[in-house]
């Protein structure tokens, strides 16, 4: 996939539903694209079919036990029980209820749903193309690993955009904000000098918007809460099984607060679990209308303004849904008033888009939440993001080192490196040359790249996707920084120590917890 392709960056105007432009996005490029899109539909499309599946697993395993211990089975887990039946019908209601919301994403991409290839018609000699590359599609099933990424999107949907993931936002999101807000606030700036009736030069106001990237950005609600608060956001996502529930949740319009879907993201965990109701409970989302959220902070900030008829009328404009997203000068000033939102997804690995030389020096902001583990180097993500940043720039993370392509280490009877690499050969290149890092070495790579940092938090306690009534959830001891890109250039290679002599003020807490 050429990431470097403009056609990667999709705009996405809140409240302007149109096609999918992830669909328009990965279409767009080669038969390896065409075939991974083709995976992750079909991925989305057997979900419930994989669901049944473990669910007549679990019960082959009840029959399969001992007469004498089945006897001591509660009344649930005996078929012939009304109470399994009524267990069963919750299992299948929650199946479905997922189902129906892979579905809505699928439909709102203009792709098949799972009932429409179920209910496709066998292949004959005249059977047409199209109908052909369905049935195929219908006759081969997805990975574990792939059903595994459709779970996540769902859990990362309730994550991000339910009340019951405000928890974990809060721990996360809210903070990164508050550094975002207090490094680099909105201001009203004066734009480009205009000319008036008289011919005098005359500056008009409007929002000076620092430009962010998030990168990792996932389903989308760090993104749009931070377009929501004034700034100029571009959401990274390299997951096509995230893009595709984030477009819906931006753009599908179908669910909203008042007209919620209902998910069960934790149907398929079956282990720590406190009442067999619990992972078959529906949650809503979304709890809030992104469009909304965007449209209304829009609104607030230009009753601030001078009160023109033209402002007011451009706002009357965004608030009836006539928004489109505005691109600026080829010099990077806009001409006039432009209240617009600007909020942006791009589509692809996270170097190859952003090592591009047009986005050299172009960015106020990184906000990175638990994403600079997904880095096969982290050296390689710390360039980029130096080469990205306006000087005086800032990264802000909050996230664990959790490494994602930590590979296997070497054994005793791996006499060479190539021994090493033989012996895991099915294995994504990645794992292979994957260097994990402490905190220690990561802050020194920041310095020496040529960042200072400013503010340093290490323990900060934080989950992910947890479900909350399970007997068992992951508590990270994240560290939280702020890296400010200086504004004289290190040249690569030359080293800074990391000490209190780094040239930075650094504001340095260390929680308790870990003690």
């Amino acid at each position: 996939m050429d990431n470097n392709d403009s056609n990667n960056v999709m705009d996405v105007p809140i409240g302007h539903h149109s096609l999918s432009h992830a669909y328009s996005t990965y279409l767009a490029h080669d038969e390896e694209e065409q075939s991974h899109w083709e995976d992750v539909c079909r991925s989305y499309r057997q979900y419930a079919t994989f669901a049944m599946a473990q669910w007549a697993s679990y019960q082959y395993r009840l029959q399969a036990l001992p007469e004498d211990q089945r006897s001591c089975l509660p009344a649930a887990l005996r078929r012939e029980a009304p109470e399994f039946q009524e267990r069963a019908r919750l299992y299948k209601e929650a199946a479905i209820r997922n189902q129906f919301c892979l579905d809505c994403i699928l439909r709102h991409i203009g792709q098949p749903i799972s009932q429409d290839v179920l209910s496709s018609k066998p292949l004959t000699t005249t059977t047409s193309s199209s109908s052909q590359s369905e049935a195929r599609l219908s006759m081969k099933h997805s990975t574990d690993a792939q059903m595994s990424k459709v779970s996540s999107v769902l859990k990362s949907l309730v994550r991000d955009w339910s009340v019951e993931g405000k928890q974990e936002r809060d721990l996360t999101y809210k903070p990164m904000m508050e550094k975002v807000q207090r490094y680099l606030p909105t201001t009203r700036m004066p734009n480009k000098p205009q000319l008036d009736s008289n011919g005098s030069s005359a500056s008009s106001f409007a929002p000076s918007a620092p430009r962010l990237c998030i990168p990792g950005a996932g389903v989308g609600r760090l993104a749009c809460e931070l377009a929501a608060l004034g700034y100029d956001v571009q959401g990274n996502e390299f997951s096509l099984y995230m893009l595709l529930a984030s477009d819906f949740i931006l753009n599908g319009g179908m669910a909203t607060p008042d007209r919620p879907l209902r998910i069960s993201p934790y149907l398929l965990e079956s282990r720590n679990v406190h009442s067999s109701a619990d992972p078959s409970r529906p949650i809503a989302i979304p709890d809030v209308d992104p469009y909304q959220m965007i449209m209304s902070a829009t609104t607030a900030l230009l009753t601030t303004a001078d009160g023109n008829d033209d402002e007011m009328n451009q706002v009357e404009s965004l608030t009836n849904g006539d928004h489109q997203v505005q691109n600026n000068d080829e010099d990077g000033e806009d001409d006039g008033v432009d209240c617009q939102p600007r909020f942006s997804m791009a589509a692809g690995e996270f170097v190859s888009i952003y090592s591009n030389p047009r986005e050299k020096d172009s960015w106020d902001g990184f906000v990175a939440c638990f994403f600079l583990d997904t880095a096969p180097c982290i050296v390689e993500y710390i360039t980029v993001m130096h080469h990205c940043l306006k000087p005086g720039g800032f990264v802000f993370h909050f996230g664990p080192l959790l490494w994602h392509w930590s590979g296997p280490a070497m054994r005793p009877d791996d006499k060479t490196w190539d021994e090493y690499e033989n012996r895991y050969s099915y294995l994504d290149p990645k794992y292979m040359t994957s260097v994990d890092f402490s905190w220690e070495d990561v802050r020194a790579i920041f310095l020496n790249v040529g960042f200072e940092i400013v503010e340093e938090n290490i323990g900060s306690q934080a989950m992910y996707t947890s479900d909350r009534r399970s007997m068992m959830n992951m508590t990270y001891h994240c560290v939280e920084f702020v890296a400010r890109k200086k504004c004289t250039e290190i040249p690569l290679g030359a080293t800074t120590e990391a000490s209190s002599s780094d040239g930075a003020s650094v504001k340095k807490t260390e929680s308790t917890s870990l003690r």
